[in-house]
């Protein structure tokens, strides 16, 4: 959607930037009779016609990039856990409890063989628990147990995706440790 927005700043821009007394016209000009811009005006319509082509430029780029990070996210966490980047795991709402070493690592394998599966996030909503996974360069990921999805579910910061951790393992060993604490 960001795209379109960018591609109508970029068209609308050129028309200004290429044509502003068209731009003055379809503006301002149409409500005066027998009205002319002065060239001050024209030159407001060029230079604002300039800016939205850059600003266009800038969120249709920006816009690219972020649909690349929405497509790549899955690769960059499951890299991590290979290459053993995960610093803690902490499970709990109110009193989080970080997992032990041994925990985190059972964990990590889990999440390693599983599938994430794209979910559109608009309508997440209620969770039986959550908690988060942090890495050693200081990011974390929000996991959330048995949510919208009725599965575990990792809620990555800033995107329109939230993915499932397709294991059953992984949702066995949560009930039998931490579903009652």
């Amino acid at each position: 959607m960001t795209g379109f927005i960018g591609f109508l700043f970029i068209i609308s821009g050129l028309f200004a930037a290429i044509s502003p007394y068209s731009a003055w016209y379809l503006s301002y000009g149409w409500r005066f009779k027998d009205a002319e811009p002065s060239e001050l005006a024209l030159s407001s319509e060029r230079i604002v016609g300039i800016v939205l082509v850059i600003a266009g430029f800038i969120t249709v780029i920006s816009s690219c990039s972020a649909g690349s990070a929405d497509r790549h996210w899955p690769d960059q966490f499951n890299e991590k856990l290979a290459a053993g980047e995960v610093q803690e795991i902490s499970i709990g709402f109110v009193n989080p409890v970080t997992l032990t070493t041994e925990e985190t690592t059972e964990v990590v394998h889990m999440m390693e063989e599983a599938e994430l599966i794209p979910m559109d996030s608009s309508n997440v909503y209620g969770a039986n628990n959550s908690g988060s996974v942090m890495f050693t360069d200081q990011t974390s990921v929000e996991i959330v147990f048995f949510g919208n999805s009725g599965r575990i579910e990792l809620h990555p910061n800033h995107m329109d995706k939230i993915y499932i951790i397709d294991s059953e393992d992984l949702e066995k060993w949560y009930t039998a440790n931490y579903s009652n604490k």
